[in-house]
């Protein structure tokens, strides 16, 4: 891993939106400025590897110290390829083009709490980029999520329309949506809570996208490339739709129609107050 202070508030970490958090040591997170405890998880995917080849629709891989977990759609077109650049690691996810396909991938463990009443400060970012925008296309999900995200339809179901019945705090990109990203809240059995067009994706563009759960507020803000995008009410924290429960990293392509577009994800970070 290669964190550079000259690549902050450019490629990497946004100083903004991580206030009072330091810069991760390797994957994790030493105090605060503050003094206080923190812990998170930090990948860029340089020293990604699998260790467990696709059986039964399943693999198991490794990057910086975290375990992944990845399902691939039955129709055996899917590719998850963690890949080094000159600057950086990266992961492409890729659907196959049979309706419905999907390949999703979910880091292991769910250490970050984001239940109402009793979560602290949290913070999540990611740098990603889609290959294509147009509409009937790839589906796209990148955030956190709860227990079985990385399994068929635990994500996005075969209605591109809507979200699984799962629990999920990220950015959606539906193929009717074009080039607008919005963030939702998902919790089990319940319905979707969608932030509309708080970004737009640009083809084979890298945007990235994060959001920050304040603990003293009860609220959330959704961040755009360093900049506040749009604020989540307390209200709407403590309604129904926010999970209830705990959550770590996931992301998912699911191809619709007519065009399969790559999820391209440069890093993804995590880091929550103990």
């Amino acid at each position: 891993m290669d964190l550079l202070w000259s690549e902050l508030d450019t490629r990497l970490l946004s100083p903004k939106l991580w206030a009072d958090f330091p810069v991760p040591v390797g994957r994790s997170f030493p105090t605060t400025g503050s003094g206080n405890m923190a812990f998170g998880l930090f990948d860029d995917f340089r020293s990604a590897a699998v260790v467990r080849s696709f059986t039964s629709n399943a693999a198991t891989w490794v990057s910086n110290g975290i375990t992944y977990e990845t399902f691939e759609d039955d129709a055996g077109f899917a590719v998850l390829t963690p890949s080094a650049t000159a600057n950086t690691g990266a992961v492409t996810l890729q659907s196959g083009t049979h309706d419905n396909d999907a390949v999703a991938v979910q880091a292991g463990g769910l250490p970050f709490n984001v239940i109402y009443n009793s979560a602290k400060e949290l913070i999540f970012e990611t740098r990603f980029k889609v290959s294509a925008i147009t509409t009937a296309c790839t589906d796209i999900f990148i955030g956190l999520g709860g227990t079985g995200a990385a399994a068929n339809s635990g994500i996005q179901t075969d209605d591109s329309a809507t979200l699984a019945s799962n629990n999920f705090l990220g950015f959606v990109r539906k193929a009717a949506a074009t080039s607008g990203l919005t963030f939702t809240v998902q919790r089990a059995s319940g319905t979707e809570q969608a932030h509309a067009d708080i970004g737009t994706l640009v083809a084979d563009t890298y945007i990235k996208a994060g959001f920050r759960f304040h603990a003293d507020k009860r609220n959330c803000t959704v961040w755009i490339d360093g900049e506040k995008a749009h604020v989540i009410t307390s209200a709407q924290v403590a309604a129904t739709p926010w999970p209830t429960l705990f959550m770590n990293f996931c992301a998912e392509a699911k191809y619709q129609a007519t065009a399969a577009h790559i999820l391209t994800i440069d890093w993804w970070a995590c880091a929550q107050l103990m």
